[in-house]
């Protein structure tokens, strides 16, 4: 019997299978499922949604989670292996490698996890593994960003037919990658199809909550309000039950006043309930989101200080706060100096991986900057103002200023001292069964610490009265003393020290307000030098950052009007060209155009009026202009005198409107030097100074003059060595590295073969279409020369970007797989850099600047 048993059980016999079979699932498989399953609750549970954003599809891999789970998933590894091993013939050995694929995947070892799924997908019979094994090479594709190969994948299933559990698990993943592009008709398509095949109650909850956001996010209020009720149908869990009551809030229609109030009621409702304390902030955001669709600014913005106020633990909804108000200030109200503040507040909490942070933070530095001008231009005003009083108002102007700061610190003190109150009387007002405020007035919209704007105004006070100083106690005294070990202490000794200190410190404030007010000629133009400055660089952020044209248009009048005889004047006026034409003002456009032309009619900004494509060539004649220049000053050098000055004559015809006639002209009167008498260039030397006197060359014409006078009376016996070392001289311009920047990718084509390219652009604006359609690339050619067009696609948001499509051109369904020859030379370049080798057109350089800042 023992023997026929043993016989019995060999795999190709069916008590055999019977017995591997039996093995591998329970001895093996079994355990290993069971213990994934574990490892994915863990790390469901360990997720921590973000509800202001639409939920992810597949809750996000958190490395710090998975280090943790590390161990488990290695006995999975082990668990499912033992099947492998010891029944290598079951029909179990399959799954085994899927489990272990997964246990890899969640590893971080994808190339580990692809070759098991691969292994399955190849040598598998049942289908239904190879079809899960399918699904988890696409979600690693998608982890390894490799969107390519995973559409492959996802295309593979066209005609394939699936398990329920596969085809939940194959929609979802593609709703995942469809949000990776934000496209949002493909997510709410594959969500659609995917919810019937739910297995779980909470997990069908929290499918029809991602869809309600998406329905919502789309302007399909009804539908979104649908699913969220539904959601609450389905007994959520009370977290997602709690977000569906805020989102169906704000979904619902608001027809009429009585709507509105309805809402309201609901949501104080919420407040009201006890075991909703932790979300107070996000009610009052909703609160706010909801005055905000009535254009109720005001009391949106109460409400905002309100759910900042309440905010405790969640980072997140403090900083959506501090954002809301940030928007509401920047593009309802045009408060910049308040949106600024907020925004500024937004990034401390933000992490910098969010959505759109570095938007956030592009437009925090844009605000920033503005303040900034805004401030040196009260700043110069008020001491210009100041400087104009006799010297008795002045002090007494700086006492007073000098007081209401002592009086702001004071009160700066006392709200300390009100914090922990304050903080006390916030817990009970939001504490449970206490009705919270009824509008945006309540109690705790005043609390000091929950506002950003008084803090970055005080801080901003601080700095400027005190320096950005360290956070160290007694501070002012070590600042007044000069050193702690003056300090004795003592109550007696310790006042009288404080008084004297506090006395010498206001002796210094008034010593250096004093001091700042430009009082003699030479500071009095140090600050009109400022000012003008300031001016200009505020109405150039108005126009082109803020796209405020008439804040633009005041602010570059105000500057030609205060200095008239500005170096900005003429861009100032092309720029109140620039916006009256882009305000169909004809006849300001008219007589901007006039003011432009009769003040500088050599100006570049002058003949970019008559010829608006001037830029495109203008900077390849810079160009050239440089390159005949630096060959001028080489021939000097060699002691070539009269090729030298052949080249400049040649520069001087050729481009006469160039940016650098100073130079030009200093070196000319250096060859008169060599080439001429003494008096011959003494005479060129002055008429280069009469000529230039605002040049930076000027310093050194004076200093030769000076020389060859002392050479001519006898005091030098040499004369002096003419050079241009050391003088800064204008650099041609040349391709540099920005890889933050906007990014194209381009490649190289011969222009003869008008129909190849056709086909080729066709190509990849279907191929764009198919698979970047939210990222609106365009692809245009760009004639380099008569030989040669570049096919670019452009718009991507930086280097990273383009190169990550140029990677992706390899594979088999890019546009670039059908193109043969070595003369399809491909690369990727920055915006600036492109429009610099159309004027250039040297692509030889290019390729090599592109080599050495591009490839890996």
């Amino acid at each position: 019997m023992l023997l026929a048993t043993v016989v019995g059980c060999a795999p190709e016999k069916p008590f055999g299978r019977f017995y591997h079979n039996l093995n591998a699932r329970f001895n093996g498989y079994f355990l290993a499922r069971e213990k994934m399953q574990e490892i994915e609750a863990k790390i469901d549970a360990a997720n921590i949604n973000d509800y202001n954003s639409i939920l992810q599809i597949l809750p996000p891999l958190d490395t710090t989670v998975l280090k943790t789970l590390r161990p488990e998933l290695e006995e999975v590894i082990k668990r499912a292996s033992f099947p492998i091993a010891r029944h290598p013939k079951s029909r179990w050995v399959d799954d085994c490698y899927v489990l272990i694929g997964k246990a890899r995947y969640y590893m971080g070892e994808e190339e580990e996890a692809i070759r098991a799924f691969r292994y399955v997908q190849t040598t598998s019979k049942d289908r239904h593994a190879k079809h899960e094994a399918l699904v988890w090479l696409m979600r690693t594709y998608i982890r390894q960003k490799d969107y390519d190969n995973a559409i492959m994948v996802s295309e593979q299933f066209r005609k394939e037919r699936m398990n329920e559990q596969n085809g939940l698990e194959l929609l979802l993943t593609r709703a995942q990658l469809a949000s990776i592009e934000n496209d949002y008709q493909s997510m709410i398509q594959n969500l659609e199809r995917a919810i019937p095949f739910a297995d779980k109650r909470d997990r069908e909850s929290r499918l029809r909550f991602i869809l309600g956001q998406l329905y919502q996010a789309t302007g399909q209020d009804a539908k979104a309000y649908a699913q969220f009720d539904e959601v609450l149908g389905k007994n959520p869990p009370y977290e997602l039950g709690f977000y569906a009551k805020l989102n169906l809030a704000q979904v619902t229609e608001l027809k009429d006043a009585t709507t509105k109030e309805e809402v309201e009621k609901f949501l104080f409702k919420l407040a009201n309930d006890g075991k909703n304390l932790e979300y107070l902030d996000k009610i009052y955001y909703d609160l706010a989101k909801l005055q905000l669709k009535q254009e109720e600014y005001q009391d949106a913005l109460g409400y905002l200080k309100q759910s900042t106020a309440a905010s405790t633990t969640n980072r997140n909804q403090k900083a959506y706060s501090y954002l809301l108000s940030g928007q509401i200030h920047y593009e309802h109200l045009q408060q910049y100096k308040l949106a600024q503040a907020y925004y500024d507040s937004t990034l401390q909490l933000l992490p910098p991986t969010a959505l759109g942070y570095e938007e956030l933070a592009d437009r925090r530095t844009v605000l920033t900057a503005f303040v900034q001008q805004l401030e040196i231009i009260r700043t110069e005003d008020s001491l210009q103002t100041l400087a104009q009083l006799p010297a008795a108002e002045r002090a007494q102007r700086v006492a007073q200023q000098i007081e209401r700061e002592q009086e702001a610190e004071r009160q700066a003190e006392q709200n300390l001292a009100l914090a922990a109150a304050n903080s006390t009387l916030r817990n009970s007002i939001t504490a449970p069964n206490t009705p919270p405020p009824a509008g945006p007035g309540g109690a705790n919209s005043t609390w000091y610490f929950d506002n950003p704007v008084a803090m970055a105004s005080a801080r901003n006070d601080f700095i400027r009265v005190w320096g950005d100083r360290p956070l160290v106690d007694n501070w002012r005294r070590r600042s007044a003393l000069g050193s702690t070990d003056a300090v004795v202490a003592g109550p007696a000794v310790g006042n009288t020290t404080d008084s004297a200190a506090l006395a010498e410190v206001v002796s210094q404030k008034t010593e250096t307000y004093l001091a700042a007010i430009p009082s003699t000629p030479q500071q009095l133009t140090a600050s009109h030098e400022r000012l003008e400055e300031a001016l200009f660089t505020l109405g150039n952020i108005y126009q082109q950052r803020l796209r405020e044209p008439e804040q633009a248009t005041a602010t570059f009048l105000k500057l030609l009007q205060r200095y008239p005889s500005t170096e900005h004047a003429s861009e100032a006026y092309y720029s109140l060209y620039v916006i009256a034409q882009s305000q169909q003002q004809t006849e300001q456009a008219n007589k901007y155009a006039q003011l432009l032309k009769e003040k500088f009619p050599n100006s570049k900004y002058s003949r970019l009026i008559d010829q608006p494509d001037f830029l495109r060539t203008y900077s390849a004649e810079t160009a050239a202009a440089h390159r005949l220049y630096d060959t001028a000053y080489v021939l000097y050098e060699q002691e070539n005198y009269a090729e030298a000055s052949s080249v400049l004559s040649q520069l001087s015809e050729k481009h006469p409107g160039n940016e650098f006639p100073d130079q030009i002209s200093f070196l000319r009167a250096l060859i008169v030097g060599r080439t001429q008498p003494p008096a011959t260039f003494k005479a060129a030397m002055e008429t280069f100074i009469q000529q230039f006197p605002d040049s930076d060359l000027k310093p050194k014409a004076q200093q030769y003059l000076e020389m060859h006078q002392r050479f001519e009376s006898g005091e030098l016996t040499k004369e002096p060595e003419m050079t241009l070392k050391d003088i800064a001289v204008v650099e041609a311009p040349k391709y540099e590295a920005a890889p933050e920047a906007l990014h194209a990718f381009a490649v190289v084509h011969p222009a003869q073969d008008s129909l190849a390219l056709k086909a080729l652009m066709a190509n990849f604006v279907q191929y764009n279409t198919r698979f970047f359609a939210k990222r609106n690339l365009k692809v245009e050619p760009v004639a380099l020369n008569d030989s040669t067009v570049l096919l670019t696609v452009q718009n991507f948001a930086d280097a990273k970007a383009a190169q990550q499509y140029s990677k992706l051109q390899s594979t088999r369904t890019a546009p670039m797989a059908t193109v043969k020859g070595s003369n399809f030379a491909t690369f990727v370049i920055s915006e600036q850099n492109l429009n610099l080798l159309r004027q250039l057109k040297d692509l030889a350089q290019y390729l090599a600047f592109f080599e050495q800042n591009y490839q890996e």
